[in-house]
């Protein structure tokens, strides 16, 4: 806002420049009187007549007429002549300074009246736009309006699409699987509904692709082997399934679509050195000493500490409002290594995270060698974030960490 209000000073400052120019600057009265204007043409008039009668243009009486007709205008053009031109035109300072006075105020209010100021107060925006997006509830009741309306019109497939992907979004995964049959062939038609079905599944069974999901990601593979999505998907199925060669072959493809220095880039990368090492293991190799002091490391089991909300959030937060505490890789996969639920009017609260609170066997805390420990307030109850959910996060943690202070500082756009 400032640097807006600063430019358009200096532009209104140049055209007040530009206007007020002429009005202050002194002019100069010319020279050349009425009178000495006039006395020049007459002189060359009668030179001319002089010239005519001595090269027999003119008759000697055409010369007398024409004289005293000349003598008689240039007498009445002195009779006329009474005084030398008005004197110069002066400058005009105190018009000068009320345009300078008025032009800034009329682009003021002018731009109050046609303009949008709250546009450039980025708090105004966020609250404008927090305003429009609908709420948790209002959401839910959109999405139970089109499951009724489909339930009296089953055939509509664009339809029970869009209710599979809000249900899925949603957490509602075994409706959104139900949504997805009802929508029928229309499910592999394209490629990108082909991987819902695939990323549904591996939603559903913690990792792995199964039954339909892993056809159709097969078909899509087949068709496209370089499609990121869907070599993301076969790598994670691998992974889950302990097959690493293949999940870190799908991983390195995806690896060198993306820009080196990107967030992709280090998951991935992060996840190609974790199956490189298990890799290494499985094969009975003796680990580099890096490599032991990685695990010993993420040998510790647990992490420990205090969690609070910031004093500037509290209005934000209701008591009945969800607490998610989790632990992830601080570089690897975003799939939680321990997950932590309680109600947001438990806080400020003393946690412990755990390897008995993974989600999979294979996806302990004890399994890396740095976390990401976060905490997040749910509106909704749902385990993926929204709008308007509170957050904070403490990056990179040490597995075995104890008397961590973990704040909750910030608003999910």
């Amino acid at each position: 806002m400032t640097a807006f209000w600063i430019a358009a000073g200096l532009l209104t400052a140049l055209v007040l420049a530009l206007i007020s120019r002429p009005l202050l600057r002194q002019r100069q009265a010319s020279h050349a009187s009425r009178k000495a204007l006039n006395t020049a043409i007459y002189r060359d008039q009668m030179a001319e007549l002089e010239r005519d009668l001595a090269s027999g243009a003119l008759s000697a009486a055409d010369h007398a007429t024409a004289r005293d007709e000349l003598e008689r205008r240039v007498l009445e053009d002195l009779a006329d002549d009474s005084a030398e031109p008005a004197e110069a035109p002066r400058r005009l300072p105190r018009t000068a300074i009320a345009l300078g006075l008025a032009l800034p105020a009329a682009a003021v209010l002018l731009y109050l009246v046609l303009g949008t100021p709250a546009a450039l107060d980025p708090a105004a925006v966020q609250a404008s736009n927090s305003e429009q997006m609908p709420t948790q509830a209002e959401v839910e009741k959109m999405v139970a309006t089109l499951a009724a309306k489909l339930e009296k019109e089953p055939d509509n497939p664009k339809g029970w699409v869009m209710l599979g992907r809000s249900y899925k979004v949603m957490g509602r995964l075994d409706e959104a699987a139900r949504a997805f049959e009802k929508a029928g062939p229309v499910m592999e038609t394209e490629p990108e509904l082909m991987l819902e079905m695939a990323e549904l599944s591996a939603a559903q069974n913690e990792g792995k692709v199964e039954g339909k999901g892993q056809e159709l990601l097969k078909r899509v593979l087949a068709d496209q082997p370089d499609n990121p999505q869907a070599l993301v998907l076969a790598g994670t199925d691998a992974y889950f399934r302990k097959n690493y060669a293949d999940a870190a072959r799908h991983w390195e493809r995806v690896l060198a679509q993306v820009p080196p220095d990107s967030e992709d880039a280090r998951n991935l990368s992060a996840g190609i050195e974790k199956v490189r090492q298990l890799m290494g293991d499985s094969s009975g190799a003796k680990p580099a000493p890096r490599e032991t002091a990685q695990k010993a490391v993420a040998g510790a089991t647990s992490v420990s500490g205090r969690v609070s909300l910031a004093p500037a959030l509290k209005d934000k937060a209701g008591p009945d409002d969800t607490l998610f505490i989790f632990a992830r890789h601080a570089n690897g996969p975003r799939m939680p290594l321990a997950i932590l639920r309680l109600k947001a009017s438990e806080l400020p609260k003393e946690f412990t995270l755990d390897d008995s609170m993974a989600m999979s066997p294979e996806m302990k805390l004890s399994s890396a060698a740095e976390l990401r420990i976060e905490a997040r307030i749910s509106k909704s109850g749902d385990a993926i974030p929204k709008s308007g959910d509170l957050a904070g996060e403490l990056t990179p943690v040490k597995p075995g960490a104890k008397g961590l202070k973990l704040v909750i500082d910030k608003l999910v756009p």
